[in-house]
């Protein structure tokens, strides 16, 4: 079956390409990208399809592909198609919508398997209200995640629940509210009880 890439541009459209973008590869063949400041360039991308009103369809290793400047493009088979979560210019941030959050759960899952647990989530905090969290958090189970990401190692979606709910449990971040934009680098945090969670 002929494939294409799907991914969301700069003013929240979404494009399509018969080719992957330049530079990018699936994220399993990436993990030397994937440091902190990579991890907040592609939380934003992931959120950009959420605030785009899309789904990108089952989240997993061989569809997520990752560049250099942390730009997000997901492959998608012939028949896959990505779906409407929202309607167009519906996004609210703190909304909570099922399928959404079910994917926002799989995203933290499949960034854990290489990236530091308090990374994943710390940068996610930044971008996600504590309500988005908590319903992600009912998703991070193995019946409710993609069977291939739940069979790709580590097994590793208890950690991540356990970091979801004390990040839910410490609130918003103090000082200020997440960010709905597309750019986050540079950005500073103010201090806050962030737990450092460990393997």
């Amino acid at each position: 079956m002929s494939a294409r890439w799907c991914w969301i541009d700069e003013a929240g459209s979404l494009r399509e390409s018969t080719a992957p973008p330049a530079g990018s590869r699936p994220i399993a063949q990436a993990t030397a990208l994937l440091l902190p400041p990579l991890i907040s360039s592609l939380h934003t991308n992931f959120h950009a399809w959420q605030k785009a009103g899309l789904s990108p369809g089952p989240v997993t290793a061989a569809r997520m592909w990752v560049d250099p400047a942390g730009e997000l493009a997901v492959e998608c088979k012939e028949t896959e198609h990505p779906t409407s979560i929202y309607p167009v210019g519906a996004y609210q941030v703190g909304a909570y919508q099922v399928g959404a959050m079910q994917g926002l759960a799989a995203w933290l899952v499949l960034l854990d398997k290489w990236v530091e647990t308090f990374v994943v989530i710390a940068r996610a905090r930044a971008i996600w209200s504590p309500a988005e969290l908590a319903g992600a958090l009912s998703f991070t189970t193995p019946s409710l995640l993609p069977a291939e990401l739940v069979r790709t190692t580590p097994h590793n979606w208890e950690r991540v629940a356990q970091a979801l709910a004390l990040a839910v449990a410490d609130g918003p971040l103090d000082g200020g509210h997440q960010t709905s934009g597309r750019q986050t680098s540079g950005r500073q945090t103010a201090a806050h009880t962030d737990r450092h969670w460990n393997r």
